[in-house]
């Protein structure tokens, strides 16, 4: 029987589905002119017919202190207030939704002011004038009847709570304000300007009796402050989201009513926030600007370090102001400077180009008077030995022959150092041919054996077997050898050294040859060696050093380098050239050497 009871009562109560729930809206008293009542009620038909009074129920109007404590105790989900009063309860949850608008722009009389109004025998001009009175608002929370005034007198530049002498609150209807204005129970009140037009044109006995005073403007309404939106329809914490969704499109496809009013989303409430912050009220209750004092007790640790920083950067600047004043004026100094030795290095460069001419004359005088003597030397002991065999009757045909053809090399070598003196006259390089350095050193070897007598003399010339080629030019670097010899041997002639004796050596390295010429003099002291590495100095008493500057010369217009040292012995003097190497597929132009024996006496 149970279970039968059961299927029974089953279909009867899917059909009949969940409780519906029922949504509650609010309404704050106010002073509403006879254009919004007629607007709200429509709009409380319109909701009733969209949704049913099973769904969403109006309350009876109510004052705004008991709305807010309905706000609080969440019996109602949404209601109908001043913008400033529902912008006050934001930190409860309250949001608003749409905003009444009065004319299908949504703009004319969406926002208003407060009047400031009072007897008729009192005589106000300025804001002033209301300074000491009482005053009386319906509400605390009165938006256009408290909060506003109150904040006109803020952005005048006064206290608010030390204004009027007296503020008080009668909780009634806003009529009762302008009745007790009237009864002389109080100075001043305010009321929105709007209503109190519609107000005045009613009542004949508070248009002669009641005057407002501080109008700052007549249009859409009189009022003397500054304007803020109007009415707002605002949902609560507790309020249903996809019901706040249907709620929102319904109201927004509302027909228009009388006087086209509606209800729009276009509101912007940043006025009643700075009003708000002005009076340090609603959601700015904690607002309070820093003084100076309180900054720098709370961040007394950070505003040391920016202090320590500060003085920091400014030490910085300073210290870089300073190091770059000085430096540029050291560099202006050292331009100057640089300046005054260019004009100094131009006039000296001036006067040599002066002196070379002489000097070059010079330097071609003494070229021709030291090289001359070795082939004329050469000419004049052959030219003797033909005598002597002449004399002795010992001339044979070969020897004529022989000795006629050394003497025409020597006068051919004689020719040569006249042209070469001549090309260095004009400037002109050097003519080099690819020749093997053993045979070119032979060659100047043989023609000072000729030149002087070395019976007493021995010269050592030990060969490098990799036959080393160099890009020479064969009568300079045969000139090169020579005087090295010739300054070798007077050097020990002048020392009297026994057993004299010149050793040669040609070494070649990785990419370049080394020809050392090394005697066996007397030991050199450390400024008498610097002195000839210098000024390339002679170590013969008489001796210009005329011939070591030739071949230093020499040597550097062959891309080498020459230098002067003690041999590894401790006695003596060594004269090393280094040549680059020529390369070895140029090998087929090497010139043909002569030999002579490794070693000679």
């Amino acid at each position: 029987m149970p279970k039968i009871l059961l299927l029974l009562l089953l279909p009867l109560a899917l059909l009949s589905g969940p409780a519906q729930a029922t949504y509650v809206v609010g309404l704050g008293t106010g002073a509403m002119s006879s254009n919004e009542q007629e607007f709200f009620e429509a709009t409380k038909n319109y909701l009733e017919q969209k949704f049913g009074t099973n769904e969403i129920q109006f309350m009876q109007p109510v004052s705004l202190t008991h709305l807010k404590k309905l706000i609080e105790e969440k019996k109602i989900e949404y209601f109908i207030s001043s913008a400033g009063f529902a912008r006050s309860l934001s930190q409860d949850g309250v949001r608003e939704l749409l905003i009444y608008a009065p004319t299908k722009k949504g703009t004319d009389r969406n926002e208003l002011g407060s009047v400031f109004l009072t007897r008729q025998e009192m005589t106000v001009r300025t804001l002033a004038d209301l300074k000491g009175k009482r005053f009386t608002s319906n509400n605390p929370e009165a938006f256009f009847s408290h909060i506003v005034p109150l904040a006109e007198i803020s952005y005048a530049g006064y206290d608010p709570k030390k204004f009027f002498s007296s503020v008080s609150f009668l909780n009634k209807n806003p009529e009762d304000l302008l009745q007790a204005l009237i009864d002389g129970r109080t100075d001043v009140v305010a009321l929105p300007g709007c209503y109190w037009e519609t107000l005045s044109a009613q009542n004949k006995e508070i248009r002669e009796k009641v005057n407002p005073v501080l109008v700052s403007s007549t249009s859409p309404c009189t009022s003397s402050t500054r304007t803020f939106p109007n009415w707002t329809l605002s949902s609560t914490k507790n309020s249903d989201a996809a019901f706040t969704r249907k709620l929102v499109t319904a109201l927004l496809e509302m027909p228009f009513s009388k006087g086209t009013a509606s209800w729009s989303v276009q509101m912007d409430l940043s006025s009643i926030d700075g009003l708000f912050k002005e009076l340090k009220i609603g959601h700015f209750s904690d607002y309070r600007p820093w003084t100076l004092k309180e900054m720098l007790q709370k961040y007394s640790f950070a505003v040391l370090l920016f202090a320590v920083f500060l003085l920091g950067l400014l030490s910085l600047t300073l210290f870089l102001y300073l190091k770059l004043k000085r430096r540029s004026e050291q560099l202006v100094a050292t331009l100057r400077a640089k300046i005054k030795t260019d004009r100094a290095m131009k006039e000296a460069e001036a006067r040599l180009m002066a002196l070379q001419k002489i000097s070059t004359i010079d330097h071609m005088s003494s070229m021709i008077a030291h090289e001359l003597p070795q082939p004329l030397g050469a000419v004049q002991a052959y030219a003797e030995g033909l005598l002597r065999a002449q004399n002795k009757q010992a001339l044979d045909s070969q020897t004529l022959t022989e000795m006629l053809i050394k003497i025409i090399f020597q006068t051919k070598k004689v020719e040569d150092i006249v042209n070469s003196v001549r090309n260095y006259a004009k400037e002109r390089k050097l003519k080099k041919t690819p020749s093997k350095v053993n045979g070119t050193v032979a060659e100047a070897i043989q023609d000072f054996r000729f030149a002087f007598h070395c019976d007493n003399l021995a010269i050592n010339f030990f060969q490098s077997n990799a036959e080393p080629v160099c890009s020479l030019s064969p009568l300079e670097f045969e000139l090169a050898i020579y005087n090295l010899l010739k300054n070798a041997k007077e050097a020990l002639e002048a020392q009297n050294v026994k057993n004299p004796e010149i050793t040669l050596a040609v070494n070649e390295d990785k990419d370049s040859c080394r020809i050392a010429i090394a005697d066996n003099g007397s030991k050199v002291s450390d400024d008498a060696l610097q002195r000839i590495q210098v000024s390339m100095s002679s170590r013969k008493s008489a001796g210009l050093g005329i011939g070591l500057s030739i071949v230093r010369s020499i040597i550097q217009n062959h891309g080498g380098k020459f230098s002067i040292k003690r041999t590894e012995l401790g006695s003596g003097i060594t004269c090393e050239i280094t040549l680059p190497l020529f390369k070895a597929e140029h090998s087929q132009e090497i010139k043909p050497d002569r030999t002579i024996e490794a070693h000679t006496k």
